[in-house]
């Protein structure tokens, strides 16, 4: 029986272990590629949509204009029934690539949860003793409540907007690049400017990140023992110190809090900065647009196409900076599971 608890405990371990060294295969090896099939079908099949009805738009165009040049009233019209069938299937297999991937991301993000959570429990009910005596209740607290909390509700819905903006931005480049590759040259400057902004202000929100987290977690331990040593508190007539105590920390952490978001305002300002670079590189693009329409023979919905796509890229660098941003600040709740996982447990001589 010892040899065959032994074993058990060895076995639980192991896989404590490996699930602290892969946190990312708790969602499985069906969903993310699904995720990532989903998101990929789905900006693709919104770029056909796209491209279908600019071509829909210039062939209803140029068989207009050929019957005003014939001037023939017994010719047929052009018939819209072949596009409109084409465009109607592929917007209804872009509904349901839509509601495939939010299934996705959702159901990911619950299993990851539940897994590492589970995984977080048997960790803490195995840990010594001196695991308790020198980690604050309020830290376990925070990896229990606001940790599990940002991986179940806001990394999934962050990931899935980082990668529709970064594939919306690859596809709106491609196409853009197809229409009119001399804006590629003028796009080089805005995204050379998104790059450092963003670089610049990970490095400060990940850092203010950990300041706000620091300073909630003597928030939460000192909540805890006051909960616990009310009737002390309550005998020596404490009530002052400690609610005094309580409104020291509560102001640290809305400090910490104040300057995260003051920094988020920052961005903004300078994100909507590039706005104006942005104008500029869709001057150019329709410069070039019309350039390529007049002497190459560019079609009209082609023209139309790079154009609306010209307008939309500086809004996807945004939400790009700014996805890429919030992903590496809810990644730190990972990562503080993850140092959790990692301690180890208890070696216990009977029955557990």
């Amino acid at each position: 029986e010892e040899v065959t608890e032994s074993d058990d405990e060895d076995n639980l371990s192991s896989v404590l272990h490996q699930r602290a060294k892969m946190p990312w295969r708790a969602c499985g090896n069906l969903l993310l590629p699904l995720l990532v099939l989903s998101q990929l079908l789905k900006h693709t099949v919104m770029v056909a949509i796209d491209y279908w009805l600019a071509r829909w738009t210039s062939e209803a165009l140029t068989g207009k204009t050929e019957l005003e040049l014939k001037n023939c009233s017994r010719c047929e019209d052009f018939n819209h029934s072949r596009y409109s069938k084409v465009f109607s299937v592929l917007c209804c297999l872009g509904i349901v690539l839509c509601l495939v991937t939010s299934i996705a991301v959702e159901w990911t993000g619950l299993k990851v949860t539940k897994k590492l959570h589970s995984s977080l429990l048997n960790k803490i009910i195995l840990a010594p003793m001196r695991f308790f005596e020198t980690t604050p209740l309020g830290s376990i607290l925070n990896r229990f409540s606001a940790d599990c909390n940002t991986i179940d509700q806001h990394i999934p819905a962050t990931l899935e907007c980082l990668s529709r903006s970064t594939l919306l931005c690859v596809s709106a480049l491609a196409v853009i690049a197809y229409v009119t590759p001399m804006f590629l040259i003028a796009l080089v400057p805005l995204a050379i400017m998104c790059y450092f902004i963003q670089k610049y202000f990970r490095v400060a929100s990940r850092d203010l990140q950990q300041l706000d987290d620091s300073t909630q977690l003597p928030l939460l331990s000192h909540f805890s023992e006051t909960v616990e040593g009310l009737t002390t508190i309550r005998a020596f007539r404490y009530e002052a110190k400690f609610r005094q105590k309580l409104l020291e920390y509560t102001d640290s952490n809305n400090i910490a809090s104040l300057f995260l978001t003051a920094a988020n305002r920052w961005l903004e300002v300078r994100m909507a900065s590039t706005e104006y670079i942005g104008a500029c590189v869709v001057l150019i693009a329709a410069v070039t647009s019309i350039t390529s329409c007049l002497y190459n023979k560019l079609s009209s919905g082609l023209v139309g196409l790079g154009l609306t796509y010209a307008l939309m890229v500086s809004n996807y660098l945004n939400w790009m900076v700014r996805n890429l941003a919030d992903m590496e600040i809810q990644l730190g709740a990972v990562k503080r599971i993850n140092g959790l996982l990692k301690t180890e447990a208890e070696n216990y001589e009977g029955l557990l």
